[in-house]
């Protein structure tokens, strides 16, 4: 174990300890200043940022661009310290703290019986939702999770996000694991934004071709679990509207490439809208365009 680790973790421990001391609200107002710190005073990533608004919203002022990069680190910083104050989460907080719009979506997909693939991305409070849909439908679930380097914090990280109920499925062992889950008839949430290898097929995302990960699309048609996307809103309040939809595939049959490239559209089309409707929830830190060159200009035009 890595010296470096075992300060890492120790930070982490103490950190969360003072979060866990503060009243839900308390950690909330305080990741929301946590992430405006980081914005406005380290600008941590904060050229990646922009430089990824101004491509999505070439039709923005790049004064409207900072206002959404600004409430999109308050985002980040809320939901690190409500992910860090997990531990004090109870079933009746969790009812209270999420509302779910069309929870029959979900229900109906279910009772299929082919397992259900929750499909979301790094968007609200992304850690929530396995504990909020075990609490409130009480289906067994489990949740595709990269393993951090330092492997004492995931640890404690993976214990937070199992901590009402949800399994976690390390990256690492996914493939095997996702099929077992959905073949037993359970859902697998699985967070699909983030950039892929050049080698994997491209679709659009925001006015721009890009590689994406085709996961999600496979595991649907190759075992026939539907894909429910589900993306938890904050609301002004702090507490949170998980909105569902199921992803389009009736008409596609079996794992072809086309259907995986159709299926892959379709998701990413859907996770986009969101993010349009929404856009200062989203991780916009992330280098989600890397393998693709950044257009010379964007307009100045007021945004809409």
């Amino acid at each position: 174990m890595k010296l470096r680790h075992i300060l890492e973790y120790i930070a982490f421990q103490f950190t969360a300890f003072l979060v866990e001391l503060l009243p839900l609200s308390g950690a909330q107002w305080l990741g929301r200043r946590l992430g405006r710190f980081v914005f406005g005073v380290l600008c941590y990533r904060r050229d990646v940022t922009l430089s990824n608004l101004r491509r999505a919203f070439r039709e923005k002022t790049d004064l409207a661009l900072e206002e959404i990069a600004r409430g999109a680190y308050e985002n980040i910083g809320i939901s690190l310290l409500e992910l860090l104050w997990f531990p004090r989460l109870t079933r009746e907080r969790v009812l209270k703290a999420v509302r779910f719009d069309k929870p029959e979506i979900l229900t109906k997909a279910y009772e299929r019986g082919k397992g259900v693939l929750i499909l979301t991305a790094h968007f609200g409070n992304w850690e929530l939702l396995g504990q909020a849909i075990y609490v409130h439908f009480g289906f067994p679930i489990n949740g595709l999770a990269k393993t951090q380097s330092n492997r004492l914090v995931n640890r404690s990280i993976d214990r937070r996000r199992a901590r009402l109920g949800p399994k976690v499925i390390p990256m690492e062992t996914s493939l095997r694991e996702v099929l077992r889950a959905l073949r037993n008839g359970e859902l697998v949430a699985i967070v699909a934004d983030q950039a892929a290898p050049k080698e994997n097929v491209s679709v659009e995302f925001f006015g721009t071709m890009v590689p994406t990960h085709q996961g999600p699309s496979v595991f649907s048609l190759k075992v026939g679990s539907p894909i429910v996307a589900v993306f938890a809103v904050r609301a002004a309040d702090g507490t949170y509207d998980a909105r569902m939809m199921e992803v389009p595939s009736e008409d596609l049959t079996g794992p072809s490439e086309e259907n995986i490239v159709e299926l892959t559209r379709r998701h990413v089309k859907i996770t986009e809208d969101f993010i349009r409707k929404f856009p200062d929830q989203w991780l916009w830190m992330h280098k989600r365009w890397k393998h693709v060159p950044l257009p010379d200009t964007h307009s100045e035009a007021p945004a809409p």
